[in-house]
């Protein structure tokens, strides 16, 4: 706006000088300047009233707008047992918070708590309770029956769960149809192998887990069908939704980097591991073996948020909007929306799942097959593409 205004201002006065300037041939000199003078002089402070006054009304109309959007609200985030480091959901609904901080939405310094068992799902919502918290978000399906009991005890509460649907009339429940980045993330995998082999694998065979593995498989599947191709896929049956699980989320157990390992020796030269930080032992394994191969990151970017030794191996990740829906949860309750029991589904078209670019990748994939995964995103969102695509939420 200042800027705008100090142009508008030297554009009226150099007007005025041209037009005095015009009148000198016929009026003396000094006349003429004592009329440009006067008149220039005159229209500057006029054009700078008007800026000041313009200025003074734009901010007191920002901040107004700012005061009227939202009415802050105090937020408290409870983690599952990975805890907020996990460089997967916990982290991303955290940032989440922060954003909705950042927004106006959420009060400065939102309350923390972060779970090591199933052990503190309970005392840390009621910690939430105690110190007054107006929106409770908790992370995970895990978290699932606790937000429900305290949600129908607190019904003046607002809380939202990220990977579960709705729990009751105050609670706002996060989904996502990541199978449809994942599918475009498998037909990318097709296209990318050098071995005709991928894989897929999961910590637990619950519905947050295998719908990354099973719109993986499927887009696979389509690169086949599309374009005469004939990649395997090991760790998923899409007719049997049925596939390799390590058992547990803890990237230290050794079972972790076995299965890895195992899709490794059955040729496998691109792999989508899913559960947070199981990923990293299977990028070691890559490492350690001196072979060309890629993963696929879930949830976050994985290039940026895994460790750096790891950000050649990243081919793309599944981004799951985590942040962009709880940062909406929270606005959504302190613009004073009636939120009700509502689940929101974050897919392609709001914006709320997607792919990361290559990265490192880039110059391993070719224009063309870059062109064909950016044109299957767009074919799922406008319909071309369609399956059975699989249920969200608990």
């Amino acid at each position: 706006m200042k800027t705008w205004m100090k142009l508008l201002a030297f554009l009226a006065a150099f007007a005025i000088v041209v037009a005095a300037c015009g009148s000198d041939d016929d009026e003396s000199t000094d006349a003429g300047e004592d009329a440009e003078t006067t008149e220039t002089t005159e229209a500057t402070e006029t054009t700078e009233t008007t800026e000041a006054t313009e200025e003074t009304e734009a901010t007191e109309t920002t901040e107004g707008e700012a005061a009227g959007d939202f009415t802050p609200v105090k937020a408290c985030f409870v983690t599952d047992d990975a805890g907020v480091d996990d460089r997967s959901f916990n982290a991303l609904g955290w940032k989440g918070v922060n954003d909705a901080v950042t927004s106006g939405a959420a009060q400065p310094d939102p309350i923390l708590l972060e779970s090591t068992s199933e052990a503190d799902y309970q005392p840390h919502v009621e910690t939430c309770l105690a110190e007054g918290a107006e929106h409770i978000i908790t992370s995970g399906f895990k978290l699932a029956d606790t937000t429900g009991q305290f949600a129908e005890q607190n019904p003046d509460v607002q809380w939202t769960i990220i990977d579960f649907g709705s729990l009751g009339p105050n609670v706002t429940g996060l989904e996502y149809q990541t199978d449809e980045a994942a599918f475009a993330a498998g037909y990318l995998a097709a296209g990318v192998t050098e071995t005709g082999v991928v894989a897929v694998y999961g910590g637990e065979n619950i519905p947050t887990v295998s719908i990354f593995l099973d719109g993986f498989a499927r887009g696979v599947n389509h690169h086949n069908e599309a374009k005469g191709t004939s990649v395997s896929v090991l760790g998923w049956d899409v007719d049997g939704q049925e596939g390799t699980m390590t058992g547990t989320f803890n990237p230290a157990d050794p079972l972790v980097r076995a299965t890895c390992e195992s899709q490794i020796d059955e040729g496998a030269d691109i792999i989508l591991p899913v559960g947070g930080a199981i990923n990293l032992p299977c990028g070691t394994a890559i490492q350690d073996r001196g072979i060309e191969g890629a993963l696929i990151g879930v949830d976050a970017d994985a290039f940026e948020a895994a460790p750096p030794e790891f950000q050649d191996l990243w081919l793309t990740s599944v981004l799951k909007g985590i942040d962009i829906q709880t940062q909406r949860s929270i606005e959504a309750h302190a613009s004073g929306q009636p939120l009700g029991g509502a689940s929101f589904v974050g897919n392609l078209e709001n914006e709320a799942v997607g792919l990361a670019p290559f990265h490192s990748w880039e110059d391993r994939v070719s224009a063309e097959l870059a062109d064909e995964t950016t044109q299957v995103l767009e074919d799922i969102k406008s319909g071309a593409i369609t399956w059975e695509k699989f249920a969200v939420g608990g």
